[in-house]
């Protein structure tokens, strides 16, 4: 979001367990129902994060900081701010992030469904960055020279081997 703080209009985003008050600024929020949690990232200016529950916490943030939030408590910590925007450069950046959570951008990307077999890596360690113009056999080809992983595409299931 890019958005021009108005005081008399605030800008604010719900999502299903925080509210995001917009001080004028460029931020991200990250929020599927199949993500853990729910992550702001602020690039300029000023948001103010709250937790919709009980305990009604509520955080701050600066540019380069991001807030992530569990359902019970937010915590802030630095940003991998080229990680947070490379969805909006047209790009995966494949570092930092468990295996299943790049695979679910995937998945979510190429609106497809990914089936793990029981041999299927769980901690595989991924680097660099991929175009997301490139279509889905070229990214899962680029991921599978890493020797620790290999990908079946059948129709719009796709399942991850050893």
């Amino acid at each position: 979001f890019e958005v021009v703080h108005d005081k008399k209009n605030p800008f604010v985003v719900k999502t299903s367990n925080q509210m995001v008050k917009v001080l004028g600024t460029h931020f991200n929020i990250n929020s599927y129902n199949d993500e853990r949690f729910v992550k702001t990232t602020l690039l300029e200016g000023a948001v103010q994060v709250s937790q919709l529950s009980d305990n009604g916490q509520s955080e701050l943030l600066r540019p380069g900081e991001q807030a992530v939030n569990n359902d019970k408590d937010i915590f802030v910590k630095s940003a991998d701010i080229e990680s947070v925007v490379a969805w909006k450069n047209g790009d995966f950046v494949l570092r930092n992030e468990d295996f299943k959570a790049t695979m679910r951008k995937i998945a979510r990307w190429y609106d497809i469904e990914v089936v793990y077999s029981a041999d299927a890596p769980e901690d595989l360690e991924l680097g660099g960055w991929v175009s997301r113009n490139k279509n889905l056999s070229a990214v899962l080809k680029l991921m599978e020279l890493t020797g620790k992983v290999h990908f079946k595409i059948e129709g719009r299931r796709v399942t991850v081997t050893k």
